[in-house]
């Protein structure tokens, strides 16, 4: 891939790997450019079925892959550690594990080059959980976290508690969901960072106060897949308190109150819309755009208020196993701050993929 930042230098080094929507770099940089090459998004797995001696099935999964690995360097052997994508099994109606939550609808992600590409849009997030499916009803419970400020707390004393029923139209599917979770904070070492008097309640305040406060919040997904002959259009809607549900979190799930020891949600609004078009059975393409809005409630806060991404690509198929892609994006990220810092990306990126 070759990117251009041209708003100052990429320093995350995920953010070098694959689109992520909350490290775009603002201000008034000047305009860097990067290019790299990876294999960290190649993944391998094993899947049991195995019948039981009352002629149950129990199904059980493990998968891998290297992204985001601390581990290795690009200075010899390009060596990354594995990290664990899945690992649960399911039997009757239950399961068990650490997979895809059930607040996401994973068939209608788009087809892209990269990673998962409409980032800033979608709802995103893989975490241990309790799952029962009856018909077309799910509900789980799931791993809590909170991220208060730049911080991630493991504060939570209730699990995160998801519904999703889904919808069958033809050969179009539609999924609805709903999340409740307790979004909390009790650590001394977060301290209230919003000393702001764009805010009149909390103008002349000062940042002192360490947090200790929880808020219950709650969030709604709709997505689904339009089958358009053989072309296809998918979607997804989420709106709520769903911070770090959504495209790897560029939005905090709440900030610190200054002179408080409160925190204040942050309601987020994202969307994403994607349509595929068969050239010919081997050759197709998908143009794509994504958004999120986040209002924290609080002026000037300094964090990411707006991101959003568009892309188009093409894919081409000369077997069922081997797919190439070559893929054009562009993302744009502004802060909440007096000045309204922002910054965009340009990308160009190549991929080569062999299913087996």
């Amino acid at each position: 891939m070759f990117s251009q930042y041209n708003d100052g230098e990429m320093t995350n080094a995920l953010g070098r790997d694959i689109y992520v929507p909350g490290v775009t770099p603002t201000g008034n940089g000047d305009s860097t450019n990067n290019f790299q090459m990876h294999a960290k998004s190649s993944r391998f797995g094993l899947k049991a079925v195995t019948t039981l001696d009352d002629g149950e099935k129990i199904t059980s999964v493990i998968e891998l892959d290297f992204l985001g690995s601390a581990q290795g360097n690009e200075n010899v052997s390009n060596s990354y550690s594995p990290r664990l994508r899945h690992a649960f099994f399911t039997y009757k109606n239950l399961t068990v594990g650490q997979t895809w939550s059930t607040f996401m609808n994973v068939s209608a992600l788009p087809e892209t080059v990269d990673f998962v590409g409409v980032m800033d849009g979608t709802v995103f997030a893989r975490q241990p959980q309790v799952r029962y499916t009856t018909g077309n009803l799910e509900v789980a419970l799931e791993n809590p976290a909170s991220t208060v400020g730049g911080t991630d707390t493991n504060d939570n004393s209730m699990p995160d508690v998801v519904a999703r029923y889904s919808i069958k139209s033809g050969n179009s599917t539609f999924t609805v969901a709903g999340i409740v979770r307790e979004i909390k904070a009790d650590n001394p070492a977060i301290a209230a960072v919003m000393d702001n008097s764009a805010t009149p309640q909390f103008e002349g305040k000062a940042a002192t106060a360490a947090i200790d406060d929880s808020e219950i919040g709650y969030g709604i997904n709709l997505a689904g897949v339009i089958k358009l002959g053989a072309d296809d259009l998918k979607f997804s809607v989420s709106h709520g308190q769903l911070g770090r549900y959504i495209g790897f979190a560029p939005a905090a799930d709440a900030l610190a109150v200054a002179g408080t020891d409160n925190i204040e949600a942050t309601d987020v609004t994202s969307a994403f819309v994607a349509y595929r078009h068969f050239w010919n059975p081997k050759l197709r393409s998908t143009i794509a755009y994504s958004m999120l809005e986040a209002d924290y409630g609080i002026a000037n806060s300094g964090r990411t208020e707006n991101v959003s991404s568009a892309r188009v690509n093409l894919m081409y198929s000369p077997t069922k196993e081997v797919t190439y892609g070559v893929e054009y994006s562009n993302a744009q990220r502004e802060l909440d701050d007096a000045a309204g810092t922002d910054g965009s990306m340009d990308r160009v990126q190549f991929s080569a993929q062999y299913k087996f």
